[in-house]
């Protein structure tokens, strides 16, 4: 008799999971009173609002919105004054997000491994790659981890580098009481519809830089650069090639609903997790490394280190599909070395790169595809019988691991 459900067993849960983005009248309202407005455009004052409480909330002076974290990262790129032909030091797991900017800046994105207990870069291997050609670094917080940044903050000033913080998954994330983004020379943060904060899209970069926060908003706003921004309002700022990566006053009124929001969500997910760790490692599955320098974590997803050794020696694949089959929504973290990418071979008429991607080799984030799972965070603002279920169906399916070895493909 079958008692997995992969294997035509009873399903252990029925129910779904919290839904994304959280929402209800308030965001209703708030997209109202624009529209009643009539202001609807770039730097009305609930955009100014907003950057100038988010920029707070993370520990810096200042905030730019932007339209994506894509852009936002290569706006902050420009600001900090990265070049044509300048190399910039970007983790080989992440989003190819991350390192598409450098390239808009004619700059050669440099990969570096990282490290095997949070995935983030690894500072070592960072100052390995260090050139005369290098000018940034990109540590992306990754999950429901940071990276060092004493380190890297370290390897910068050492080597006169700049820092730009990708903090796509790392909405609320404190390094030793500092907000992730406040660290580095800027911080970008994505406000795409899955993030842990929401407007469908759109992103904001954070600094404490009166200079870079003046090239920001010139960059995002056509080149032009507002009296209001100067750094030196005696000094007349040269015109920029700037953009248009506005964001409008709906967007804004519907962040400012979802900064109320973040503080309670931020303390229902991390007691969650910390409560779903302890079940989950009596089952064997070890949650990555939380450096103690971390002091709040508010996951995009939350990752753990999978040992097959528990489920009967299966292959990760199998063990995420058994779980998805008793109603537990897991996958994979998803992001293959980014230099094994096909984007990575680059069209000689677009992209002068002095790189061959193909030679490139990073361990750690090669095998890390094949032994790490993870969870939504919108899983983690449910309730502790939601977290029980999630324990249970991975004990469940390792009391039966017999089963799933049944199903395992035999390697050739």
């Amino acid at each position: 008799m079958a008692y997995l459900a992969i294997n035509g067993g009873k399903k252990l849960r029925k129910k779904p999971f919290p839904s994304w983005p959280v929402h209800d009248e308030r965001e209703v309202r708030a997209v109202a009173k624009v529209v009643r407005s009539g202001n609807w455009s770039y730097l009305g004052p609930l955009e100014l609002e907003f950057a100038e409480k988010f920029a707070k909330f993370q520990d810096a002076k200042y905030g730019t919105c932007v339209n994506g974290g894509t852009s936002g990262i290569e706006v902050a790129l420009k600001a900090t004054g990265v070049v044509a032909g300048d190399e910039v030091i970007v983790p080989a797991m992440t989003f190819y997000a991350t390192a598409a900017p450098v390239l808009f800046c004619n700059a050669v994105p440099v990969f570096v491994d990282v490290d095997p207990e949070t995935y983030c870069i690894d500072p070592a291997e960072v100052e390995k790659a260090i050139t005369q050609k290098t000018k940034a670094i990109v540590p992306v917080h990754l999950g429901n981890r940071m990276a060092d940044m004493d380190r890297l903050m370290e390897i910068a000033e050492k080597h006169d580098l700049v820092v730009v913080e990708d903090c796509a998954h790392s909405h609320g994330m404190r390094w030793r009481n500092r907000g992730a983004g406040s660290i580095g020379h800027a911080g970008v943060f994505s406000f795409q519809q899955s993030k842990t904060m929401t407007c469908g899209e759109g992103g904001i970069v954070i600094t404490s830089s009166p200079e870079v926060n003046e090239l920001c908003h010139a960059y995002v706003n056509s080149g032009r650069f507002d009296p209001k921004f100067a750094a030196d309002p005696k000094k007349k700022p040269q015109r920029v090639l700037g953009y248009n990566y506005r964001i409008t006053e709906f967007q804004a009124a519907i962040l400012l609903v979802q900064l109320g929001r973040l503080e309670g969500q931020i303390e229902k997910r991390e007691s969650n997790s910390a409560y779903l760790n302890r079940k989950l490692e009596k089952v064997g599955l070890r949650p990555l490394k939380r450096d103690r320098r971390l002091t709040r974590e508010n996951g995009y997803f939350y990752s753990f280190k999978y040992d097959p050794a528990p489920f009967g020696g299966a292959e990760m694949k199998l063990f995420v599909d058994a779980m998805n089959a008793e109603g537990i929504p897991t996958g994979n973290i998803g992001f293959q070395p980014l230099y094994q990418d096909e984007m990575m071979a680059f069209d000689p008429r677009y992209f002068n790169v002095p790189y061959d991607y193909s030679k490139v080799r990073c361990p750690v984030a090669e095998r890390a595809a094949l032994e790490c799972f993870s969870f939504s965070h919108s899983m983690f603002l449910g309730t502790r019988k939601d977290m029980d279920d999630i324990a249970s169906a991975a004990a469940k399916i390792a009391e039966n691991s017999g089963e799933l070895q049944k199903l395992q493909v035999p390697s050739r």
